[in-house]
């Protein structure tokens, strides 16, 4: 039920803000309450997902995107978060959350999880955008975008993926092939 009440401090926060561009680094802080501990004393896995998927509800709904009837839902196809250091009861963290990426398909998110400065965690999320069913190509939501917020997109065209996206892509890869 916490995160239901995240999540509406977030819309309210993007819906009062000037929409911005989907491509725009966004930052989200939150402090770790009792209520996200899972057994152990510091913030479990499942609720960092959780914190990702708010981060990027927050993108979408910053761009006025989340809205539009350009796409149906957002599903994500895989997912993957590195710990650095433990997030502890009561200690306030910010999360940013930016596309890094996006290829004919997917969009490719980086989360990073700061505490105090000091960077505590990275996740990312390969995540497409579907209509009826169908896959929305990222260009098309990104030119929609531009249309929406008049902002200008450069390279939209440019499926270069980043050589994070790409080293993660070859160990998905890998892991299918060996499965």
């Amino acid at each position: 039920m916490n995160l239901f009440f995240r999540m509406l401090i977030i819309i309210f926060r993007a819906r009062k803000l000037d929409a911005v561009a989907l491509v725009n680094k966004r930052n989200d802080g939150f402090r770790v309450w009792l209520h996200d501990l899972g057994w152990r004393d510091h913030l479990p896995n499942y609720r960092v997902f959780s914190f990702m998927e708010l981060g990027r509800f927050g993108i979408w709904h910053s761009s006025r995107l989340a809205l539009s009837g350009r796409y149906g839902l957002r599903m994500i196809a895989a997912q993957d978060f590195i710990y650095l250091k433990p997030i502890r009861p009561f200690q306030a963290f910010t999360m940013t959350t930016e596309i890094l990426s996006c290829d004919e398909k997917y969009f490719y998110y980086q989360h990073q999880f700061f505490c105090n400065d000091k960077l505590v965690g990275i996740g990312l999320i390969k995540e497409v955008a579907l209509k009826s069913g169908k896959p929305v190509t990222p260009q098309s939501l990104l030119m929609a975008d531009a249309e929406l917020n008049g902002s200008v997109i450069k390279n939209v065209g440019n499926t270069e993926l980043h050589p994070i996206v790409e080293s993660w892509l070859t160990m998905q890869q890998a892991i299918k092939e060996n499965s």
